[in-house]
């Protein structure tokens, strides 16, 4: 492979990667460094908002100078969690998955992670979702989905 070629794969996993982990939700947990009295939920929801503001919000591992702010307000970051996703309301789905696999909310497709990466395809039998562009409920059969307000 040339330079360029290498360049351009690289990105495009990149752009993957970054796209996968902002679709997750984790929660950081941190410690309170200061004086034990001080340690309030509303405390470190506000010293979050302020280092927010500053380097942008995180979305996994929070980044070392992002740790720096928080440490800064009296916060050590311990560890994440992932979040689990919660059922949507109207999703259902008759469709028998394989190990591994899940049904992608917003456009009702079985969908299998490859490190950072989704591929998705249509899913064995039907599955009623939201799709939260088009603002509509939808049911997806195979390959056709339909989505209407009636």
């Amino acid at each position: 492979m040339t330079r360029m070629t290498i360049a351009h794969v690289a990105a495009i996993a990149a752009l993957l990667v970054s796209t996968a982990a902002s679709a997750a939700s984790y929660t950081g947990h941190y410690k309170n460094m200061g004086d034990p009295s001080q340690d309030s939920y509303d405390r470190l929801q506000g010293d979050l908002a302020a280092c927010d503001a500053v380097y942008g919000v995180q979305h996994a591992t929070p980044s070392k100078i992002y740790q720096g702010c928080m440490r800064q307000h009296g916060w050590k970051f311990l560890y994440e969690t992932r979040d689990k996703e919660t059922v949507s309301d109207g999703f259902k789905a008759n469709v028998k998955l394989k190990l591994g696999h899940y049904i992608d909310r917003d456009n009702g497709m079985d969908c299998q992670n490859f490190g950072g990466a989704a591929i998705c395809t249509p899913p064995d039998g039907t599955v009623h979702y939201f799709d939260p562009d088009q603002g509509l409920p939808c049911t997806r059969t195979g390959i056709v989905a339909i989505c209407s307000n009636m």
